[in-house]
């Protein structure tokens, strides 16, 4: 019986983690209606903050402490205009052109509860932060 009981148990204990990774796929509409206006913060996988506000044009200006190149005097900031957009098989996709690399990726976003998202796949390197 005890065996029953740990086997039932272990049972609830992943249903429970599943159920908190549990995210869904927003869709183009969603996101159209959602993303105008939001800010945004996400972080590389090098580990550099970058931030930008989703303006109604599509436009937006990110900044970013560029922890993977850095410059000669020091300083890592880095700053640069950009565009977004969602295309039509519903991802979010992002164009920037900073002075070192050309940055241009699609995602789809992935709504988790408490409003957490990410970007293609459930996990921290995936997470991306929208706020109003």
């Amino acid at each position: 019986m005890p065996r029953l009981a740990i086997a039932v148990l272990g049972c609830v204990v992943t249903v429970l983690a599943i159920a908190q990774d549990d995210a869904t796929r927003m869709t183009r509409e969603e996101l159209l209606s959602f993303l105008p206006g939001t800010k945004v913060t996400q972080i590389t996988e090098a580990g550099s903050e970058r931030r930008w506000s989703n303006g109604p044009d599509g436009k937006f200006f990110a900044t970013s402490n560029n922890k993977q190149y850095g410059n000669a005097l020091g300083t890592q900031m880095a700053s640069n205009a950009g565009t977004w957009t969602v295309n039509d098989e519903g991802k979010y996709c992002i164009d920037i052109d900073w002075k070192r690399v050309h940055e241009k990726w699609c995602a789809y976003i992935l709504k988790s509860q408490g409003d957490i998202y990410y970007l293609n796949a459930i996990g921290d390197k995936h997470k991306i932060v929208f706020a109003k």
